[in-house]
């Protein structure tokens, strides 16, 4: 029995005009889009992006996720479960049966799922959040509200959630730990935070591994190991391994005209993973460090699928 896993960060998919889809005296943040709509990744100018293209930039993304076949799907940079069922309707004809997501701790409304292919052979069987966890152990998360803009959350480990799903198959429980780590802004403290949620990470691997499950890290975890150590703990954890190349990249960041790796899939030891995947055909042109076939409609900027590639790879049960 095979299965396919893969995650993908597939860019500020909203429901509603927010952050980058309008310059900002002029947002509406409660203003939902047309019901089968989802938002544009928009201009990093923060001008707003017509709906034809957002159409063509959307269908990308769907066809780079489809084209990994996957059986299991963690996403990242969600805005919330009623964007992500849309979605799977409008741009996947409902290729997924199943999607896991909870409102996370992002101020800008980013959250993490999980979302299972219709006629996936497993079970969900849990469903754990973190977004309670601490920072500091003796201290509580606090919450304040923003008017017309949001909540900021503080004492969190978690910037968005480490969200927890079993998934029972072939008689082993599968644990999949869905992160979008700390974003690098050059900040010590954003350093020290990252580091922390690796090691909260790494403790929730020691605890699953304990209970008996196997345990797969997966998602955005923001910084390259080559440029930064603050994974270290949940890279090094004894129960893991990475089965990608030394070279991995996944993504391109247009302003430094940069690669790196940034998306991981880190599953237990004792998993047989055959086959590691990464998509780039959703990529800008502008990713000139990519030299591979695109998708017809990809340009140089609002059509690409995400700044982020898919990247999965195939267990054997």
């Amino acid at each position: 029995m095979q299965l396919r896993i893969t995650t993908f960060n597939v860019e500020n998919l909203f429901n509603r005009y927010t952050f980058l889809d309008m310059p900002f005296e002029d947002r509406d943040f409660e203003k939902f889009v047309e019901a089968t709509g989802v938002v544009s990744i928009a201009s990093r100018k923060g001008d707003l992006v017509s709906y034809p293209i957002t159409e063509i930039q959307r269908n990308n993304t769907a066809q780079a996720i489809l084209d990994t076949h996957p059986d299991i799907l963690a996403v990242q940079e969600v805005e919330n479960l009623y964007t992500l069922r849309i979605f799977n309707n409008t741009y996947l004809d409902n290729y997924f049966e199943h999607m896991i997501l909870i409102d996370g701790n992002d101020l800008r409304g980013i959250d993490v799922g999980l979302m299972v292919r219709r006629g996936a052979p497993l079970s969900i069987e849990q469903i754990r959040t973190h977004i309670d966890d601490p920072i500091e152990p003796n201290k509580a998360v606090t919450r304040q509200s923003i008017a017309n803009f949001g909540y900021s959350v503080k004492n969190a480990v978690f910037s968005r959630d480490c969200l927890e799903v079993d998934l029972k198959m072939s008689g082993k429980t599968l644990t999949m730990m869905i992160n979008h780590f700390k974003a690098q802004d050059g900040k010590p403290a954003s350093k020290v935070h990252r580091t922390k949620q690796a090691e909260r990470v790494s403790a929730l691997v020691d605890a699953a591994t304990l209970a008996g499950k196997f345990p797969i890290v997966l998602g955005d975890l923001n910084v390259d190991p080559k440029t930064d150590q603050s994974l270290h703990a949940v890279l090094n954890n004894a129960h893991l391994r990475d089965p990608f190349p030394a070279n991995t990249w996944t993504h391109y960041y247009v302003p430094d005209k940069k690669t790196s790796r940034l998306d991981y899939i880190l599953p237990h030891k004792d998993l047989n993973v055959t086959h590691t995947d990464i998509n780039r055909k959703g990529l800008t042109t502008k990713a000139t460090a990519y030299d591979g076939p695109r998708y017809p409609t990809i340009g140089a900027e609002h059509t690409e699928a995400s700044d982020h590639c898919p990247t999965a790879v195939t267990i054997e049960l």
